[in-house]
């Protein structure tokens, strides 16, 4: 963090002890160095915050390329499925419209047939 040397230490003590005196200089030192640990310790949480979010953005962006790719594959196999049951049902279609042509009545579900004779 900061590049301090044992002489710039002792430089900083020395001129501690003259402003403070030797009573409030070890008091003064101990409220530095807490300051310091809870300054260390919020820029410690901030990081492992970013870093936090920075990891769920990732794994958000892989989720979301594994839902369209696998969005792409479903496609692509349902594809040839629905082709097959349009034909299907032109061919059904095609097999109703001769019936109902010649006059016999097809009954659909759900409906009873009446001979009108």
């Amino acid at each position: 963090m900061f590049d301090i040397g044992f002489f710039e230490l002792l430089l900083i003590s020395i001129v501690g002890l003259l402003v403070f005196g030797p009573e409030q200089f070890l008091d003064a030192v101990r409220t530095t160095l807490h300051w310091i640990k809870k300054f260390r310790r919020s820029v410690d949480d901030v990081r492992l915050e970013v870093q936090r979010e920075l990891h769920n953005d990732e794994i958000l962006k892989q989720l979301k390329d594994s839902a369209s790719e696998l969005e792409h594959e479903i496609r692509d196999v349902a594809a040839p499925v629905t082709e097959k049951m349009a034909a299907i049902e032109q061919e059904v279609q095609a097999e109703i419209q001769p019936s109902s042509d010649s006059g016999t009545t097809v009954n659909k579900p759900g409906e009873s047939r009446v001979d009108p004779s």
